[in-house]
């Protein structure tokens, strides 16, 4: 065990140093204000309490009770999970109504702050179904205000420059990943699990979070953008449209073949994933992920341009479903997982900020919180997959047979995206994309 957490702080001080290293290096190349790094800095503690729990919490409930888990039916588990992106689904939109009608983003992350923090103490001190479900829904409110973060960094910046910032601002959640990943370990490393140990750190983490949030000024114009007009306005074009629907395919693709389906995944019985390589194998898609996302925003977009570059990391994920597909190999997977995590890093990054960059700053809540909405539709399918096929398939099927049946599914989705952008991108789609 202590060698291990050796192994494992050594890992995680390499991770760190390079996100460091690179956020520096953003900081200095484009300037940075100190309000630009303050916002960083509370990005990185509020994704930290997100992140700590957000893996764990199918596998906190579906865990045999020997490991520490719950023992609860597939089912169950994957309602859990699903819950994180059906409440996306309904609060992704409203939140920005809702900062755009009081003219205030950081109150609406204080209360998904409070959410988190006290839905972790539920389940440290009573770990059941409904506690879990509601801690589900706070993470899944709390990932949703990543939308506020992005729209509050971008207004630091030139109209032109919303994917340079999604860039830049990317690095945080990375960060976040990185730091938690040797907590993760500490309480994953031996059995049983002591996953309510992981629920109180992150309430810790979201107080932390919520004391540095008062020292971060909101920069929320004191004029309401959100009207029918402009409303109507974003969905009746077909371009931005277009970007939304792409946006739920991401996301699918994501939450679906990473995360916690990922971690449930390799340490079922044919894989039986090492602890040591379960714990940083999301540091390992999420190193990747940075590599993706900053390459963006500094010179992709600008090499092969933005039709080229979708494809480019849509190929990349479909290789790592194709592969998880047939192979139970701990190895290889372990190894080619950075491959999905490079390319959501480049779709993801490029998509978000195409709900920005073609608009004017005052349509910019408006495309944003209806990119968000259908992103979060793909993340509830992403996650509720399992659950749909447990209902629809034999019950002969085993747990690792279901989850390369859904690798599988995934590979073609990718090849059908990827012939849907080839065909469907024609100049003048493709001079909206590049302006």
């Amino acid at each position: 065990m202590l060698e291990l957490l050796t192994h494992k702080l050594f890992l995680s001080s390499i991770t760190i140093l390079i996100s460091l290293v690179v956020t520096i290096y953003l900081a200095r190349k484009y300037k940075l204000s100190q309000y630009q790094i303050l916002i960083y800095i509370l990005l990185v503690l509020f994704w930290s309490a997100i992140n700590l729990i957000r893996a764990y919490r199918k596998a906190y409930a579906g865990g045999a009770l020997d490991a520490g888990g719950l023992a609860m039916d597939g089912i169950m588990a994957a309602n859990i999970a699903a819950a994180y992106g059906l409440i996306s689904i309904f609060v992704r939109l409203p939140i920005f109504a809702f900062s755009d009608f009081f003219k205030s983003r950081k109150f609406f992350i204080a209360l998904a702050l409070v959410f988190i923090i006290v839905s972790s103490v539920m389940v440290y001190y009573n770990p059941n179904y409904d506690t879990l479900m509601f801690s589900s829904l706070a993470l899944g409110l709390g990932a949703s205000m990543l939308s506020l973060f992005n729209v509050l960094f971008s207004e630091t910046f030139s109209a032109k420059q919303a994917i340079m910032s999604v860039s830049i601002l990317s690095v945080a959640p990375l960060l976040a990943e990185f730091l938690v990943a040797p907590i993760q370990y500490i309480f994953t490393a031996t059995k049983p699990n002591n996953y309510p140990g992981m629920w109180l750190t992150s309430a810790v983490i979201g107080l932390v979070a919520l004391v540095f949030l008062f020292f971060v000024k909101d920069n929320k114009d004191n004029v309401r953008n959100f009207s029918v007009d402009k409303f109507k306005r974003a969905l009746s074009n077909p371009w931005f449209i277009s970007v939304a629907l792409l946006g739920v395919v991401v996301s699918f693709i994501r939450f679906s073949t990473s995360g916690s389906n990922l971690i449930s995944f390799v340490r079922m019985e044919g894989i039986d994933m090492h602890p040591l390589m379960v714990a940083y194998i999301d540091v390992g898609y999420a190193v990747a992920q940075l590599f993706g996302g900053v390459m963006v925003g500094l010179s992709l977009k600008r090499l092969i341009g933005v039709k080229k570059s979708l494809i480019l990391g849509l190929a990349v994920s479909a290789i790592f479903t194709l592969v998880l597909s047939f192979s139970t190999n701990s190895w290889l997977i372990f190894l080619i997982t950075p491959l999905s995590g490079l390319g959501y890093g480049i779709t993801y990054n490029i998509l978000l900020g195409l709900a920005m960059q073609p608009f004017e700053k005052d349509m910019r809540e408006i495309t944003m919180g209806i990119y968000q909405t259908f992103f979060a539709v793909g993340i509830f399918y992403g996650d509720k997959i399992y659950a749909l096929l447990i209902q629809l398939l034999p019950q002969t099927l085993t747990g690792l047979e279901l989850s390369q049946m859904v690798f599988m599914l995934i590979t073609g989705l990718s090849v059908v995206t990827l012939v849907f952008i080839q065909l469907v991108f024609n100049k003048k789609h493709q001079t909206f994309f590049e302006d």
